[in-house]
């Protein structure tokens, strides 16, 4: 009975899980920042003290993973504040910056220089001579722009928020973003999902019904989706 019962937790720990990411979406998979790390950590220690605890049934492993899937999109939900965002996501900070190390960053993160190298070889670079910018993401990997070979670009909306630590990247003030979201039509930032700037090429605008502005084109959200199942 005992290994039926611990057979049961595993089964619904298991299912449990699969449902927590498919709530939580696939870019809990394809990032690993603070908070995913935290939900890793609970999820693995509520299914595994459960399994093995003989007084705590199946519809306590439930509970937990029910309530902890309501908790964490709740957090997810409050991560619509860029402030609250920036406090449990962080910002991607630039390691170098115009072929210039920042060593703040570098101590801020317990960078070490040969800890950096791996990570610029992982990319294909293997001299400094080939850097101008490289931004430490917040999960850990490094975006890398080679000398002469790629352009900056700079996400000035995310999900109807202006991101202000891009704003300090590119140098714009958040008067320069509202007056352009007004010049391409739309009345504030949280009339966008996303809005990208790419110096040399312009704006890259999308709307919350999925409608995509290029400069002066506008692209209808019916028109993408059928160049899509096309």
């Amino acid at each position: 009975m005992q290994y039926i019962d611990i057979a049961l937790k595993l089964i619904t720990g298991m299912i449990g899980i699969l449902f927590f990411l498919r709530i939580a979406g696939k870019g809990q998979m394809a990032q690993i920042t603070p908070l995913d790390t935290v939900s890793a950590f609970v999820i693995g220690a509520l299914v595994g003290g459960v399994i093995y605890n003989p007084d705590m049934r199946v519809w306590h492993l439930m509970f937990a993973l029910a309530l902890w899937t309501l908790f964490n999109l709740f957090i997810r939900f409050c991560m619509r504040s860029s402030l609250l965002r920036r406090i449990i996501k962080g910002d991607s900070v630039y390691l170098v910056k115009g072929g210039v190390l920042n060593f703040k960053v570098f101590k801020r993160n317990s960078l070490e220089m040969e800890q950096f190298r791996v990570l610029l070889r992982q990319k294909g670079v293997f001299s400094m001579f080939d850097v101008d910018d490289v931004r430490f993401e917040t999960n850990g990997a490094i975006t890398v722009s080679e000398v002469g070979k790629v352009a900056e670009s700079y996400l000035l909306v995310n999900n109807g928020a202006i991101v202000d630590s891009s704003l300090v990247h590119c140098n714009k003030t958040r008067a320069w973003v509202t007056r352009h979201i007004r010049d391409n039509g739309f009345n504030h930032p949280s009339d966008l999902f996303c809005m990208e700037w790419t110096p040399g090429k312009g704006l890259y605008i999308v709307a919350k019904n999925g409608d995509v502005k290029r400069g002066k084109e506008e692209i209808p959200a019916e028109q993408i989706a059928g160049e899509i199942l096309n």
